[in-house]
């Protein structure tokens, strides 16, 4: 699997960092980056999966979270909001010796920023909560790991940006960029400033979605530039994998709240939105497309459309029997709801139908797939 190299590739590259941890000292680690969706939690994946082979125990933290999500506190005995990649690092790691109510002590739902100006949300009191939480799961770990939210200055409004929180907690940060060379120093630059207004010291720095073609440039030239201006190692340098900024049909169920009525067993299937398809022409026309253009499209078609609906199962049926190039479509059937929806006897037809992936959402065309663009994957448990 790609996403497995991509991975096993950034543990290996911080190998050294983890070892360093071995050797004395528990200081914790902060992971941070110049943006949003650069690679946070699945470097935070990789640091996790060495870690745990140095240590018996390592405890995880994400301080100020924004997405949250409802879990059970096991300590407190009922249910809490803890930030949503918690849930992953938790689970996906097995961290039983520290509980949720330790993990995520201070979550930004919508209106907090206007509650905190208001002077209704304490200061003092959010920093007590970040402190305490990070004593229990550090009472509890041989090593701590961290993870903020965006880039360093993310949470300055309210007073807690990751860097502030890095310091505080004393902590060494690593910073996260995507792929490229002057770029994406510059970015780093401003995150290494604010660092250093708060006394945070820089571990290292991983340069994600490198382009394969400039993998060994940029790499040669980002361990040059970060060894001679600011004297940290460059930890790592992962190649990109487009797919995985694709969604996968498991991304689009939980996008629309919905579950694939068949072909369930290609929910991990990925589509690129440039491959997303409106059908508006007639059904012989969508076959001879669905022939002849690329084997791996997600088509789209309104719930009306009782002629395309059978007749993408009709063509699974006959190419799954002719047995052709694979079939790799998908179809995302749209109504909305109250207005539109598929008649009974279509969706009796679904039953028993295996393979051919269709889902129907309570959603307009233009709606869904305006969603779909706008949809960023993320990994989840």
């Amino acid at each position: 699997m790609q996403s497995s190299f991509m991975l096993s590739s950034a543990a290996r590259s911080t190998a050294a960092l983890c070892r360093s941890f071995s050797s004395g000292g528990q200081r914790p680690i902060f992971v941070a980056a110049t943006k949003q969706h650069v690679g946070k939690t699945t470097t935070s994946l990789a640091l996790m999966a060495g870690l745990q082979k140095r240590f018996p125990k390592v405890g995880f933290i994400k301080p100020v979270g924004q997405q949250h999500v409802t879990v059970h506190s096991e300590t407190l005995g009922t249910e809490i909001r803890v930030d949503k990649d918690i849930c992953l690092l938790k689970e996906q790691f097995h961290l039983d010796h520290i509980d949720y109510r330790h993990m995520s002590p201070v979550i930004i739902p919508r209106g907090y920023t206007k509650d905190y100006i208001d002077g209704k949300i304490s200061h003092e009191e959010q920093l007590k909560d970040i402190e305490h939480a990070y004593e229990k799961v550090s009472e509890a770990s041989d090593v701590v790991l961290m993870e903020g939210t965006g880039h360093c200055a993310v949470g300055s409004v309210v007073g807690v940006n990751n860097a502030q929180v890095a310091g505080m907690l004393g902590a060494s940060m690593i910073l996260i960029a995507n792929g490229g060379l002057g770029s994406a120093f510059d970015e780093l630059e401003l995150n290494r400033v604010l660092c250093e207004k708060y006394n945070v010291p820089i571990a290292g720095v991983v340069i994600n979605k490198v382009i394969p073609s400039k993998y060994d440039q940029t790499k040669h030239y980002m361990s040059k530039a970060f060894q001679d201006s600011w004297g940290v190692p460059l930890l790592g340098c992962i190649p990109d994998r487009p797919f995985l900024g694709c969604p996968a049909l498991a991304d689009l169920e939980r996008l629309f709240k919905t579950e694939l009525v068949s072909g369930q067993k290609h929910r991990f299937r990925h589509y690129s939105v440039d491959d997303m398809n409106l059908i508006t022409t007639s059904l012989t026309r969508f076959l001879e497309n669905i022939r002849t253009k690329h084997p791996r499209t997600l088509y789209v078609c309104h719930v009306t459309r009782d002629d395309i609906i059978l007749g993408f199962m009709a063509e699974f049926q006959r190419n799954r029997r002719d047995d052709e190039r694979p079939f790799e479509a998908s179809l995302l059937v749209c109504g909305r709801k109250g207005k539109y929806q598929m008649a009974d006897e279509v969706r009796d037809m679904f039953e028993g139908l295996d393979g051919a992936p269709v889902m129907v959402v309570e959603y307009s065309t233009h709606q869904a797939m305006n969603m779909i663009h706008n949809f960023t994957p993320k990994l989840n448990i």
